[in-house]
C-alpha cells in the first residue's frame, strides 16, 4: 500500500537534482565534519564500535533512514526560516547593524541551509540504494526460469 505523503512534492528529487549538484554544493565537505554523524565523528566511534552504523543494507533500515533525512531536512528548513525572520524584525527595527546580519546571514546559511544539501545528497544515494534493493528482493522472490540454450537463437 503506499503511503501519500502531503510534502512528498517537497523532499522528492526535482529534475535538476542529482548527486555531482550536491557534491558542488559542498555536501561532501559537511558530511566529513558534521557533529551527529559525519565521516570524521563516525570513524572514531567505530574503533570503539566496530559494528555501529546508521544505516544498514537492509530495506527497511535504507527507508527508515530515508525518513530520518525528511525529518532533518525539515526541522533545519524552520530553523532557517525562523532565523531568517528574526534576523529581518532585528535590522528593520534598527537593532542589528549590517555587520552584523551579515554575520548573522552567513551563520544561518551554513547551519541553516546547508544541512539541508546533505540531506537531500543523503536522499539521492538512499533512492538508489532503495531502488538497488527492492530489485534484488524482487529478483530473489520470482521462480527462476528454466535455463534455455541460447546458442540457436538469432539474439541480433
Amino acid at each position: 500500500m503506499v503511503r501519500f505523503n502531503l510534502f512528498d512534492f517537497w523532499f522528492r528529487p526535482k529534475p535538476f537534482e542529482s548527486e555531482r549538484f550536491y557534491e558542488r554544493l559542498g555536501a561532501l565537505v559537511i558530511k566529513r565534519y558534521v557533529p551527529t554523524g559525519g565521516d570524521l565523528v563516525m570513524r572514531r566511534l567505530r574503533r570503539n564500535h566496530p559494528g555501529r552504523r546508521w544505516v544498514n543494507s537492509s530495506l527497511q533500515s535504507l527507508r527508515q533512514y530515508e525518513r530520518r533525512t525528511r525529518l532533518n531536512e525539515l526541522i533545519h528548513l524552520i530553523g532557517f526560516a525562523g532565523l531568517t525572520v528574526l534576523i529581518g524584525s532585528k535590522f528593520a527595527s534598527g537593532s542589528l547593524p549590517v555587520l552584523g546580519i551579515i554575520f548573522a546571514l552567513a551563520l544561518n546559511l551554513i547551519f541553516g541551509l546547508w544541512p539541508v544539501v546533505l540531506q537531500r545528497y543523503n536522499r539521492l544515494r538512499l533512492y538508489r540504494a532503495i531502488y538497488r534493493c527492492s530489485h534484488l528482493a524482487d529478483r530473489q522472490q520470482r521462480p527462476q526460469p528454466e535455463a534455455r540454450d541460447c546458442s540457436s537463437e538469432n539474439i541480433f
